[in-house]
């Protein structure tokens, strides 16, 4: 009986031998297509080629995740599964949303686990005490990092099935979607402009330049990284047709600080919007003194975090409610156009590929009923 075959991605013993004024390092390493091949490395001393030749194989078996066990700790299956989906080209916000799951919930819980201990339950009760400790929204995002990571050990070999498809989905409650009306709008635009027009605590011009903002979130529905991403040469102004070429948005990179991302949240939001006419004379009216069309104070990007404080500002003084938000606009966009014309439409401006999420989470419920009275008055004979 021949001597059984190597496992794949292993190798045999190294020999050394001189050639010429090199010494040479070899072994048989079992390839991922099942074939055994002697492979070679050089160096000016034995022990040189012997460490180039184990560097070389390592290299080769972590190309095709052999590096991956059950003994792997879960923090080193994490760096292999970022470095995945960096490659894939993932949108920068994402992988953001991602890394920032992985270093403040993830990692600290489970980073020690090794993966075979990461069983349903182990990571069910995590997903759990997670929901209760940071909420809904960063347990589900944990979940999503999770099933990605084990998704990988599973076909890397490490483990024979993803434990986090097991455990139990996290349900974000519904809740009643709550915006704000014509007439409340109206008395905020009005609000914001003398607010803008003041001056702050310290007595000096207010430069938040808040109500421009708020203009575009309701003359549009964008979400706020993107108005803030606007360029001057995204716009197209004239007194006919007037509109905004949505197709970026500004994110936070840790490490990094502001970017401007060149791509939209999903691919059905990079759409081209028509502008009402308030939009426009607002617009016209401001200074081109950057690239951006609201710009920071000093002419850069301007943070999305910042002018969401800002917001808070205004919102306090004016007692104002706290879920009212800058995002309340975009929701009070797509009611309007629901109520007016169609929820399809409600959906394309918004930039949603579907009128799912648009009616689930943005258009305010129907407090009215259909007019059927013609159809009730049978009952009264």
């Amino acid at each position: 009986m021949g001597r059984p075959p190597l496992v794949l991605g292993t190798w045999g013993r190294v020999t050394r031998a001189k050639r010429g004024s090199a010494w040479v390092a070899s072994a048989r390493f079992r390839d991922f297509d099942g074939v055994t091949r002697q492979v070679e490395r050089r160096g000016a001393t034995g022990r040189q080629a012997e460490d180039s030749l184990v560097e070389h194989l390592r290299d080769r078996t972590r190309t095709h995740g052999a590096d991956l066990s059950g003994d792997t700790k879960t923090r080193e299956l994490a760096a292999q599964w970022f470095e995945v989906i960096e490659q894939q080209g993932r949108a920068a916000s994402t992988l953001e949303t991602y890394r920032r799951s992985l270093r403040v919930n993830v990692l600290p819980a489970l980073g020690d686990v090794r993966l075979r201990e990461a069983t349903v339950p182990v990571i069910d009760r995590y997903v759990s005490a997670l929901t209760k400790s940071a909420g809904y929204g960063q347990a589900k995002t944990a979940r999503v990092v999770l099933n990605g990571m084990f998704g990988l050990a599973v076909r890397h070999g490490a483990v024979a099935s993803n434990p986090v498809r097991e455990t139990e989905a996290v349900s974000v409650p519904r809740r009643e979607v709550r915006t704000v009306g014509v007439d409340e709008v109206l008395v905020l635009r009005e609000r914001l402009a003398h607010w803008d027009a003041d001056v702050d605590k310290a007595g000096n011009a207010r430069v938040s330049d808040l109500g421009p903002v708020v203009d575009m979130l309701l003359a549009t529905g964008m979400r706020t990284g993107e108005v803030l991403a606007i360029r001057w040469s995204d716009l197209v102004l004239n007194d006919k047709h007037s509109t905004v070429e949505v197709n970026g948005t500004v994110i936070e990179i840790t490490g990094h600080g502001l970017t401007r991302q060149g791509r939209t949240k999903t691919a059905s939001s990079s759409r081209r919007l028509v502008l009402p006419p308030f939009a426009v004379a607002m617009l016209v009216s401001r200074a081109r003194t950057s690239d951006y069309v609201f710009p920071s104070s000093v002419g850069t990007l301007r943070s999305p975090s910042n002018m969401r404080r800002q917001w808070r500002d205004f919102r306090r003084e004016h007692g104002y409610e706290e879920w009212i938000t800058p995002k309340t606009f975009r929701k009070a966009v797509a009611t309007l156009i629901r109520d007016d014309l169609d929820l399809d439409t409600a959906a394309s401006q918004l930039g949603h590929s579907s009128t799912a999420v648009t009616r689930t989470h943005y258009a305010a419920r129907l407090a009215e009923g259909p007019d059927v009275t013609a159809i009730l008055a049978k009952f009264a004979g």
